[in-house]
Order: C-alpha cells, then sequence, then structure tokens
C-alpha cells in the first residue's frame, strides 16, 4: 500500500506557473549518498558500513582518516545544497535506475527502464551500435515546447563512434574489430585515437544536437579527467585538449547558456552532469577548494574539495538565475548516476547508511541524492521518505513546464503527489542487471580483477515501501577470495526501515512476502527483451530463477 505524503496545502502551493518554469538538472557521477552534505547530517558513525570501514583501516600509504574526520568533511562540503535542502524538497530515498552510470543516464533521459531496452550494463549502451532507440529520448518535448536545451558534461547514452576508429586502425595495420581499450596508451594508434577525441566522441544519431539539444558540450564516455582531457566534445566538433580544472570549465559554459537565454527571454532546460567524483580523482582540486578541509588527510581534503567545487558551481549558477531574475521560476533538481564508487580516493561516508557501492544491487549501489528546489512554488523545506526514481525527474519537469506525458513511460512526475498531499508515485521499483563488485573497494576480493567482470553473476531487486527482495545468480569457482569454491544462487529479503545495511536476511522467515515480490520481478521479466551485448546466460539464470 502506498503511504501518504505528509506535507500540507499551505506548505506546499504547487501548480503548473503561469510561465514555464527553466529547468536544471545537476548530475554528479559516482556520487555517494553519505557522502553529500544534507544526507550525510542524518548519519552516525555508527551507520557506516562496516566492510568499506575495516576497508579504510587497513589502507596504508597515507591512506587513513578517522570515521569523525570524514563524516566532518561530508557535512561541510555543500553549504549551498545544504541550504537548497533545507529550502526544498530533500528525498531520503530516491533511487537510481541502474547500478551503473551508461544504464542509469538513459533512464534519466528517456523516464523509462534500461531494461525495457535490453540495457542491463554499461557494455549494452557501449558496444556498438548501441541498445538506446534515440526516438526515445524525452527532450524534444522541451524544444517543441520552446525551450532553449543544453546538454553540458557527461552524456554516455550510446557508444563511440566507431567510424572515427576504423580509417586509424587502417593506417596502423589493425583489424577493423580491435578493442582501442587493448592497445598500449603510448602506442602511435592510441595516441591518434585520443588526439582526434574518439574516447569522447558520439555516433551522430544519438548526438544530443540530433535528440532535442541545442548546445552540448560535454563527452560521451565514462570519465573526463579534471585537466588536460581529451573526451569533450563541442557539438559536433572535438574541442580539443581542454585548459584549466574541468568543473569550472563545465560551469563556465553553463553560465554563459544560462546568460543567453536570460537575453533571448527564453525558457531553458539545462543538464549539468559534471564529472566530479568519477575517478581518476587525482590530480587535486585547485587550492581553494580543499581550504575548508585544512588539517585533514589528503585523501579527505582532495575528494571533498572536488565536492566543494561542484557545490560552489551550484552557487555561482544560482547568484546568476538571481541577477538575471530568473532564480525565482527555476527548477533546480540535483541528484547523483548511481552509488558512490568507494575505494581508496572515495572515502567515507562513502553510501552509508546502506552497504556496497556502484555496480551492486545492495542499496549502496542504487541509492542516490536528490534534492528538488523551485522558490517560486515550494516556499517550505521539507524531508520525504517517499520512494521516488531518477525515472521521475523528467515527467515532474515536462508536468511543470505544462507539457504532455506521453503515455508508456516508468517515471512519474511528482508535482501532483506533492500538490495534492496524495499517495506517492511508487508502489515498488524493479531492477535486472549485472550484480558486480568492480567498481569499488569490494573489488579487492576478486582473483583476477581484469577477468572477474565476464564471470560476475546477475541479480534481480524488488523494493517497496517495507521490503527489499535481492535474488544473486550462482558465484562460480575461483572468482573471490571470500567464496573461493563459489556460492550457490541465493534469495534475500531485508526491512529497509529497520535493516537499512541488509544484515538480517528475513527470506526463510517469510515466505509469503518472498513470494509476492518475486510474482512482482516475474511480471517485469515478461515485458523485458534480452540482453543486447551482456551475457545471456547470466540473463537467463535470472529467468529460471523466476520459475522455480
Amino acid at each position: 500500500m502506498k503511504r501518504l505524503f505528509f506535507y500540507s496545502a499551505a506548505a506546499l502551493a504547487l501548480s503548473v506557473s503561469a510561465e514555464p518554469p527553466n529547468v536544471l538538472v545537476v548530475m554528479m557521477d559516482d556520487f555517494g549518498g553519505g557522502q553529500f552534505a544534507p544526507l550525510a547530517d542524518r548519519l552516525n558513525e555508527q551507520s557506516f558500513d562496516p566492510a568499506f570501514v575495516s576497508f579504510v583501516a587497513s589502507m596504508k600509504n597515507g591512506g587513513q582518516y578517522s570515521n569523525t574526520e570524514a563524516l566532518a568533511a561530508a557535512r561541510k562540503a555543500m553549504p549551498t545544497m545544504s541550504r537548497l535542502a533545507a529550502d526544498g524538497l530533500l528525498f531520503t530515498r530516491a533511487f537510481s535506475a541502474a547500478a551503473l552510470c551508461a544504464p542509469s543516464r538513459c533512464g534519466l533521459a528517456t523516464a523509462m527502464h534500461p531494461n525495457r531496452f535490453g540495457i542491463y550494463e554499461n557494455s549494452d549502451v557501449n558496444a556498438w551500435p548501441g541498445a538506446l532507440p534515440p526516438e526515445k529520448i524525452l527532450m524534444p518535448y522541451f524544444k517543441a515546447a520552446g525551450y532553449v536545451t543544453g546538454h553540458i558534461g557527461k552524456w554516455h547514452l550510446g557508444p563511440l563512434n566507431e567510424e572515427m576508429a576504423r580509417p586509424i586502425f587502417e593506417k596502423y595495420g589493425l583489424s577493423s574489430d580491435t578493442n582501442p581499450h587493448s592497445l598500449k596508451k603510448n602506442s602511435p594508434a592510441y595516441k591518434e585515437l585520443e588526439a582526434v577525441g574518439y574516447f569522447g566522441s558520439v555516433p551522430d544519431a544519438l548526438n544530443p544536437l540530433n535528440n532535442g539539444f541545442d548546445f552540448y558540450y560535454g563527452y560521451n564516455y565514462h570519465q573526463s579527467k579534471f585537466y588536460g582531457d581529451s573526451n569533450v566534445w563541442n557539438g559536433f566538433e572535438h574541442a580539443g585538449k581542454q585548459e584549466g580544472y574541468n568543473t569550472e570549465t563545465f560551469t563556465e559554459k553553463a553560465l554563459s547558456f544560462i546568460n543567453s537565454a536570460a537575453k533571448e527571454k527564453q525558457p531553458f532546460f539545462l543538464n549539468l552532469h559534471v564529472h566530479a567524483v568519477h575517478g581518476p580523482l587525482f590530480p587535486n582540486p585547485p587550492e581553494k577548494y580543499m581550504k575548508p578541509f585544512e588539517g585533514m588527510p589528503n585523501l579527505l581534503k582532495n575528494f571533498y574539495g572536488h565536492v566543494f567545487a561542484v557545490d560552489e558551481a551550484i552557487r555561482s549558477v544560482i547568484e546568476t538565475l538571481e541577477k538575471n531574475g530568473q532564480l525565482q521560476n527555476t527548477l533546480i533538481v540535483f541528484t547523483g548516476d548511481n552509488g558512490g564508487s568507494v575505494q581508496r580516493e572515495s572515502p567515507l561516508p562513502g553510501n552509508a547508511p546502506h552497504r556496497g557501492h556502484k555496480g551492486n544491487y545492495i542499496q549502496g549501489g542504487i541509492r542516490v541524492p536528490l534534492v528538488i528546489s523551485w522558490p517560486a512554488q515550494i516556499h517550505k523545506g521539507h524531508v520525504t521518505s517517499e520512494l521516488v526514481s531518477l525515472l521521475d525527474i523528467l515527467p515532474t519537469a515536462m508536468d511543470a513546464a505544462g507539457i504532455s506525458i506521453p503515455d508508456g513511460l516508468d517515471g512519474r512526475s511528482l508535482l501532483p503527489f506533492i500538490e495534492h498531499s496524495g499517495s506517492g508515485p511508487h508502489d515498488q521499483l524493479v531492477w535486472f542487471g549485472l550484480e558486480s563488485r568492480s567498481w569499488g573497494f569490494l573489488r579487492e576480493t576478486a582473483f583476477d580483477f581484469q577477468k572477474m567482470r565476464s564471470k560476475e553473476p546477475g541479480s534481480w531487486t524488488v523494493v517497496t515501501d517495507e521490503w527489499l527482495l535481492r535474488f544473486t545468480g550462482e558465484i562460480v569457482p575461483g572468482l573471490y577470495r571470500d567464496y573461493p569454491d563459489g556460492n550457490s544462487a541465493r534469495m534475500e529479503l531485508y526491512s529497509v526501515k529497520d535493516d537499512p545495511g541488509e544484515t538480517h536476511n528475513l527470506a526463510g522467515q517469510y515466505p509469503e512476502t518472498v513470494a509476492t515480490l518475486k510474482a512482482i520481478a516475474a511480471k517485469r521479466a515478461k515485458t523485458l527483451p534480452p540482453p543486447s551485448h551482456w551475457n545471456r546466460l547470466k540473463w537467463q539464470e535470472l529467468q529460471d530463477s523466476l520459475e522455480k
């Protein structure tokens, strides 16, 4: 049963604005909920993931820091976002569309679960020609409604442009099916691919400019180095080697876009999807961003310096909106793409109070920060524990803009539920995908990190207001050090309220609940296509588990 929002009509007077609001979606990369100041304020050290705490305690070469120092750094790293959360809506149970970046971003762009396109892990997006149908991207609806639209930063909705690589492979006598990532980075072929921007490229069919965006300055790749990166494109043209610190560069582009929209008196939709805090996390940010963390160990200064740089970027955007008279009617969304990739350089509190990290369907891999601010319509800050998803962001923005929401979306507008104090948008959320330890500290348990991902199991997960049910496929022998002889497939049931760390498996005590939630997963599975690229045997194991 859906629970009711506790907002009062007096506190929230949400309605479609007389003038369509501007929309700004700020997304951080691999950012843990426990690392986000408004959520870190709700934590204590006892809620940290014990396995991650042990990992940190075992680090050498200047890697140690105390739990107390880490929590203090997280709480002070985003003062601007803390103010926005206090004055807006803070969602404490927001989930990503997937445990990995590319599938999750496909979900955000379409408001449809990536599984519906045969996307279950990154390779389904990255493999040529890519699984995402461009016609499912929702941005053309905003363009048709008179918005000027922009995307700055990470795109990652499709493969790299293989047509760029083929002549370079031919030039150096390489096979046309060569994996560019297998080339040595000092090889002439790799250097030329990098110089022409191949590692940030995207096929024309999936370029933002062909999918409803008027402006694109970004990269179609898992990362863009903070300094001197060659992955960034300006529309259809490679932008060359970047100068300066990329958080600042992306912010400058955002400010220019916003000022242009103000000058033209057009409503805007802008994605500002920064690289921070995806690895590599060194070198350090400019010194000014590390000053709030003086006296702390360098790992904390570095990481939370990068976080503070994003907060400062948001502050400068807000100041520009206010100066232009745009702030009151701008819907601002702040979120992340998936759980934090917590490891040596991405510190505690990590994804606390949840275990695990990016790549896991443990909650640490799929919980994300989410704040919505709209000064003209949200007049008083509130916190909600409703079950919401990244899939809901674009339907919410469309609803606010008075744009008709197409049928068949998995995402729901959040506005009606907030405005009318009605029931929350979702009874349950469901995921199918790769269950991987590759993207965080748990990779240290692998016997062979380079080969582990192709052998790792799949998982399906159902989350409701009260429960989380997760099936994880068989762990093969020789994969993980904690299961040297492998482990059979398993079913786990947890109380999400009483056991956020997922430490007490209740599947044996509540067989009827397991059966009910399993039926939800089975119903969803019947609507899904097989993976476009991911291991079909792993997928079939998930299917078979629902027929037993």
